[in-house]
């Protein structure tokens, strides 16, 4: 079920021409500065806003013509959207009665999994703003759709309730095996959940592909806030609490060595080869160290690079605390 879009819309002087495809075996991430457009695109993606031109495809069935409640595609808002004069059973209810009949799951199980079943029958105005999350998620799940698009889902979470949620879209993935794109303008969300990458820059897709090399062409590293610039590594790769798909390694994170270290505090020590050394400023650089788990870029000032005797082609060993990531 590959979502895949070439489609052009203008709103004043904004205008969105989108072409990228996301897999339908995985989680998408949909990445981007605010205003850069991602919002539109997924409400002309579910038929909310028409486009001016192009088309939008959901496996081989073109969606154009199609009304949203025809195109199986689900939508989560960054605010839930719950019904507020409807208790928690009677909102996901409501989206059960229109998924067509032979694919309804059984509510008490979805709510079960969302461990939201001693909440059924509260008022969703009584719930908390996670526990609203989660209702909204088993309300997209009993709908059935063939994709799900969520806007934000995170955006009012955050420290170990926005951890466990990332954590929650995960395993829903897992377990109900139901393809995703997830849009975020947070680069540590987007490390812990995509497999794919598609990145919008004033509503344009600047970059696309597999999360781990799409996240290290230029167009990506340029939209980044000089702190976030970094790579993204397999989370098994490291140490760490980390349970995403892949973490975020920033350069600032990172220390380089000369030479083996020994005896030292920081959990992750990565053995490679200086690739490029690349001037951010005159008090800068830039280091790209080839490892076995992955790129590592490492930002150290000319003095450390001297000092140190970095070099293209030279062997150099970077340090990472666990409490880094």
């Amino acid at each position: 079920m590959t979502l895949s879009a070439d489609l052009q819309l203008e709103l004043g002087s904004f205008r969105l021409a989108a072409k990228f495809s996301a897999p339908g075996d995985g989680i998408a991430v949909l990445f981007g500065p605010s205003g850069s457009g991602k919002s539109t695109l997924l409400s002309v993606l579910a038929g909310f806003r028409r486009a001016d031109s192009g088309t939008i495809r959901l496996g081989g069935q073109s969606l154009d013509a199609l009304p949203p409640h025809r195109r199986g595609l689900g939508l989560v808002f960054q605010d839930a959207r719950l019904f507020p004069h409807l208790s928690v059973r009677q909102n996901i209810a409501y989206a059960w009665k229109r998924a067509p009949e032979q694919k309804r799951p059984d509510i008490e199980a979805v709510a079960r999994f969302f461990d939201i079943a001693a909440q059924l029958d509260r008022p969703v105005t009584n719930l908390s703003g996670g526990e609203k999350s989660r209702v909204a998620l088993a309300r997209a799940v009993v709908a059935a759709p063939d994709y799900l698009l969520l806007d934000e889902p995170f955006a009012a979470l955050d420290g170990a309730r926005r951890r466990a949620f990332i954590q929650v879209l995960l395993d829903m993935h897992r377990n109900y095996r139901l393809p995703m794109m997830v849009v975020t303008h947070d680069i540590d969300d987007a490390a812990a959940l995509a497999t794919h990458l598609v990145v919008l820059k004033c509503g344009q897709v600047a970059a696309q592909g597999a999360f781990l090399e799409a996240s290290r062409v230029q167009e990506f590293q340029a939209m980044l806030d000089s702190s976030d610039i970094g790579t993204a590594m397999p989370a098994a790769a490291l140490r760490s609490s980390h349970h995403g798909r892949s973490l975020w390694l920033r350069a600032d994170h990172v220390l380089l060595a000369a030479e083996e270290p020994r005896a030292v505090s920081a959990r992750n020590v990565l053995a490679g080869m200086v690739r490029t050394i690349i001037a951010e400023s005159e008090q800068s650089r830039l280091v790209e160290l080839d490892t076995p788990a992955g790129a590592v870029l490492a930002r150290v000032t000319p003095d450390a690079v001297r000092e140190l005797g970095l070099a293209a082609g030279n062997k150099a060993w970077a340090l990472v605390k666990a409490h880094a990531l």
